[in-house]
């Protein structure tokens, strides 16, 4: 008997620590910090680009920094201050691969969008960022930086779009949100995988 209510306890405290990690996955995936004036405004790419886009033209105009990079398009800008208030954008190059060669088929897009964004960064002697995109791939892409940029980790700012809808509570998910957090959460096992077995 005092078997049976023991092994009954911990199945009941698994279901406790499983059921509170549920409710924790969305608002987990919710990563921004504070910003400020940097070198560079980085978009990441994803479904609803509109929307990351709108909020980097947001920053833009309140003059937060000198660059628009976005690496997917492979298409870098310089932002231009035209007086009161206003920025002009002005196309770039891009950095080209030396090397020409191709990225491992194993790495996943964001991770080759954070290793284009980082050599265009240090092409134009860049320092620091604001990474712009949907606010449940923001935890994403502090896990990728903090692995593959040598900056100071101080200069990093990572600013989700307020445009995309993003609920931090399982009572408000729709389908749709989650599968977008169940997609986050495979894809960044996949590069916790990844990132252990291989060198880059």
């Amino acid at each position: 008997m005092v078997r049976h209510y023991k092994g009954l306890t911990i199945f009941l405290v698994m279901i406790l620590v499983l059921s509170g990690l549920v409710f924790y996955l969305p608002k987990y995936l919710l990563h921004s910090t504070g910003y400020q004036k940097a070198d560079a405004i980085i978009i990441l790419l994803g479904p609803d680009f509109k929307a990351r886009r709108k909020e980097a033209d947001q920053l833009i105009h309140q003059g937060m920094a000198d660059y628009l990079i976005i690496p997917a398009y492979r298409k870098c800008y310089a932002i231009e201050d035209s007086g009161n208030e206003q920025y002009r954008l002005s196309a770039v190059h891009f950095p080209e691969n030396k090397d020409n060669t191709p990225y491992p088929g194993f790495y996943e897009d964001t991770h080759i969008e954070l290793i284009e964004a980082k050599k265009t960064m240090s092409f134009y002697g860049l320092k620091s960022a604001i990474f712009v995109s949907s606010p449940y791939h923001m935890r994403r892409i502090r896990l990728i930086t903090a692995k593959l940029f040598n900056f100071d980790k101080d200069a990093l700012y990572f600013v989700p779009t307020r445009y995309e809808n993003a609920p931090a509570s399982v009572f408000e998910l729709s389908s749709s949100d989650w599968r977008k957090v169940r997609r986050e959460y495979m894809k960044m096992i996949w590069f916790w995988v990844y990132s252990a077995l291989s060198d880059f």
